[in-house]
């Protein structure tokens, strides 16, 4: 989890999410919220979703940035790795988005160290695919 803390360094999008899969103790990829060249929501630093004061996971479909899980997601699809069995790290519990895109990547485990600002409203995704979940709280990282 603290990897994953670092890997927030990276994201290129005022909300700071880093994320890696993990698979036999071996990190398999690393990914982070990232805006895309040509995104319509975020342009010279302006983030649409302050902006609008859209907080809490509302209008998600106005997103500046590609969540740090679905990136990575994409990353594998990419490169031919299969999330399947793997154990996902994450800074911040899913949205509800990302949560049906884990599940449906057949991750193996999920960590997460902080709550997402909307709630994990993806949690009983996971339970109902028996995929476990653990939040890691931050004083045990730190």
């Amino acid at each position: 989890m603290r990897q994953a803390c670092l890997l927030c360094n990276h994201a290129t999008c005022g909300y700071k999410i880093g994320c890696l899969a993990v698979k036999d103790d071996q990190v398999l990829l690393e990914a982070w919220n990232e805006t895309l060249p040509g995104e319509k929501y975020c342009q010279e630093g302006v983030c649409e979703r302050q902006r609008l004061n859209l907080t809490g996971g509302h209008d998600p479909h106005i997103v500046c940035s590609i969540h740090a899980e679905v990136n990575l997601i994409a990353k594998a699809a990419a490169q031919g790795i299969k999330l399947a069995g793997c154990d996902i790290y994450v800074t911040t519990s899913p949205c509800y988005i990302c949560s049906k895109s884990l599940v449906k990547a057949q991750i193996a485990k999920l960590y997460y160290m902080s709550d997402y600002q909307g709630g994990f409203e993806g949690r009983e995704l996971f339970a109902a695919a028996n995929i476990p979940v653990e939040q890691i709280p931050e004083n045990e990282i730190w």
